[in-house]
């Protein structure tokens, strides 16, 4: 599955699924997860560990295309190359809610503005196609990208965990956002494209 905005085609996101069988973009995966320069923003100490091997991706790709988490590869379609990947993760059905998450791995389209479009592709694709009613993240509170490009995307800030995160040797808060469907869709204009090869 690939799914895009027909408005705006650089972004493409595809499924773990359909890369299953990608050695080179699994070993580009694993050098992302192994660098803690693009690692240590995320504050999880699943990844603090700088010599994960074959094993760490393939119980991610099983993690990623579980049912209640979908895991996709961001390609950036100009220069045809995978840059990172996207998630929705702890998907309920029962309270129609996830968790997003995302991670531009490759350092040369860090600060290209291109995480806002990768947000609003995934969230169309959870509000319209799976039907959920919100979606939550965070970031830590030092990401200033990032919390802008929460606010850029109508995310409403609900929570801040105190010295929650350890990052460069010293602690700092986690803060927590949410987005609930009708917030996002009067922010965003997303003329979704779905393509199940």
């Amino acid at each position: 599955m690939i799914i895009s905005d027909k408005n705006e085609r650089s972004i493409e996101l595809v499924s773990y699924s359909e890369k299953k069988n990608d050695e080179a973009l699994k070993e580009k995966y694993l050098g992302w997860l192994n660098n803690p320069d693009i690692t240590k923003s995320l504050a999880s100490p699943a990844l603090l560990s700088t010599d994960k091997g074959p094993e760490f991706i393939e119980e991610s790709f099983d993690r990623f295309m579980q049912e209640d988490c979908i895991g996709f590869f961001i390609r950036y379609v100009p220069d045809n190359i995978f840059i990172g990947t996207a998630k929705l993760d702890n998907i309920s059905n029962y309270t129609l809610s996830a968790w997003d998450g995302i991670m531009i791995g490759d350092k040369d389209y860090q600060g290209k503005g291109l995480a806002s479009e990768v947000y609003r592709i995934l969230l169309a694709y959870a509000f319209s196609e799976l039907n959920l009613e919100r979606i939550a993240t965070g970031c830590n509170s030092e990401n200033i990208a990032m919390i802008k490009t929460f606010e850029r995307i109508g995310y409403v800030a609900e929570g801040r965990f105190r010295n929650a995160d350890f990052i460069d040797n010293k602690f700092s808060d986690h803060l927590y956002f949410g987005i609930l469907k009708e917030e996002f869709f009067k922010k965003n204009s997303v003329n979704f494209l779905i393509n199940r090869e």
